[in-house]
């Protein structure tokens, strides 16, 4: 019944500029312009307000009426609760009290992982220079991807994932060129930097196997020093990714346009190392012995070990419209569809032999293998913008997100559900130079199902260990931007 070693499952789902399950779909984040922040990102490919558009459509550059320089922030206040149960690798639950048929109940051993999501700041920034009357030139900085979650130590969830952390930074360079009145297009290129961490807490000795190695004679070890987590393991490491976006805007009428934005898949190998946090007199419990042993069969030294983790994020393509209503009212509406399939697994691989990859047990290599398999998305949204006076824009939007994760594939480092958006925004033009854009928006998301076990190169569940619940995830976003006509 209990392992000889339990897996050291791990993964990166992740990311340092935000927390998971409260941007956009998966680990994507959407906070890059307040403006389109304020009416909920509906008919961002199809308007041109400010130097943003530099993220959410090159084409619209060559569309402002001067050089621009836009920056700000988003700030999210963030909440994230877990309600469950972990099971460890003797089958025994967090909640199971020690009875005469169950002597080595671990009730009250774990923690729920208090609030695993942590107030963010997302920053961003963008520069605009018009060459002439139809070309114009771009350059951004902002965050496209990114997710993290950080249970408290001792959590239910921590045998699966502690701490998930991923830093995206792109450099995009672009272009754009009016080729008539009505239509013009952009290209970027993507340069983005990844680094990546995880971490997990090990239980290589569950309680009831360390009584048993007792009750078999190895009365050096104290039972009770196995109950709960012995010991961590973290792997961290980074690279840099290499993509292309396009987007073209069309007037399709006098009061109506049309746009269009594609950003290209990325690939990266985040290079690093992976520890045990405490490397030397490892442990765990062998059923072969029915004692509690070195890992390594003599010491239990377990040196770092070179690894990477292959991570592709999905391309994308948003479809939208904005409609000039009057002189005061626009009406926006826009779909984005996301290629969330291509995120099948996260793998921990081991680029040198060791013993870390060895515990695993895995084979070829593998420290880590989480099954993912999420599917490709849609989000809606409809806006409005409302200008009151010379001064003053105000907007409003609506937005419906869709997960990638159902709840069979749902793991604790992205524990995602589908969101609607509720937003409102203002815009005041403190001069012919300045004007200052601001948005706040709430996050319905909904309350999700998690049934997570360690699983086989074969995707077939392997061992006892799992984390059973719900997660009840919530956010307010408050969005600052700045933009600066030349």
């Amino acid at each position: 019944m209990v392992k000889q070693v339990s897996r050291l499952a791990v993964a990166v789902a992740a990311a340092s500029l935000f927390s998971a399950g409260v941007q956009a779909s998966g680990y994507k984040v959407n906070e890059q312009g307040a403006k389109h922040a304020g009416r909920a990102f509906a008919g961002s490919a199809a308007v041109a307000d400010d130097a943003s558009v530099v993220f959410f459509n090159p084409a619209g550059m060559s569309r402002l009426e001067s050089s621009q320089a836009s920056f700000g922030f988003t700030y999210l206040s963030l909440k994230g609760e877990l309600d469950g149960v972990r099971t460890d690798g003797a089958g025994l639950t967090s909640d199971t009290e020690a009875s005469a048929t169950v002597p080595y109940g671990e009730a009250g051993t774990y923690n729920d992982g208090g609030n695993y999501m942590q107030d963010k700041v997302i920053p961003f920034g963008y520069l605009v220079h018009k060459l002439d009357d139809k070309a114009a030139v771009g350059f951004g900085i902002f965050a496209p991807f990114g997710t993290e979650t950080d249970y408290k130590q001792g959590s239910i969830a921590s045998g699966f994932a502690d701490h998930t952390k991923l830093l995206t930074i792109d450099f995009q360079p672009s272009m754009s060129y009016k080729l008539s009145d009505t239509f013009s297009f952009g290209v970027g290129i993507d340069m983005v930097y990844a680094y990546g961490l995880l971490s997990k807490e090990l239980d290589l000795v569950p309680l009831a196997a360390a009584y048993s190695a007792y009750a078999n004679g190895q009365t050096t070890i104290n039972p009770e020093d196995y109950r709960g987590y012995e010991n961590e393991f973290e792997v961290s490491g980074d690279d840099t990714g290499y993509g292309w976006n396009f987007g073209f805007m069309w007037d399709i009428t006098p009061a109506t346009t049309l746009g269009f934005a594609y950003r290209s898949e990325l690939d990266f190998e985040l290079e690093g190392k992976a520890e045990f946090k405490t490397s030397e007199g490892v442990v765990a419990y062998s059923e072969d012995y029915g004692m509690v042993v070195p890992v390594d069969g003599a010491t239990g030294s377990v040196a770092k070990q070179d690894a990477r983790v292959p991570l592709t994020t999905p391309r994308s393509a948003t479809f939208s419209l904005a409609h000039q209503y009057d002189d005061k009212l626009r009406l926006t509406a826009g779909a984005t569809w996301t290629d969330w399939s291509v995120f099948k697994y996260f793998d921990v691989i081991a680029t040198d032999e060791g013993i870390i990859d060895d515990i695993a047990g895995l084979g070829e290599n593998y420290i880590g293998h989480i099954v993912e398999k999420w599917s490709d998305t849609w989000s809606l949204a409809v806006g409005a913008d409302y200008v009151l006076n010379p001064e003053w824009t105000l907007r409003a939007g609506y937005a419906f997100d869709q997960s990638p994760v159902d709840d069979k594939h749902r793991t604790a480092r992205v524990p995602d559900g589908d969101r609607n958006w509720l937003s409102v925004g203002a815009s005041y033009n403190v001069s012919q130079q300045w004007t200052l854009d601001a948005a706040l928006s709430y996050l319905i998301m909904d309350s999700v199902k998690v049934n997570e076990y360690n699983h086989d190169l074969n995707d077939d569940v392997d061992g006892l260990d799992n984390l059973s619940g719900e997660f009840n995830n919530n956010a307010i976003g408050f969005s600052f931007q700045a933009n600066y006509r030349m």
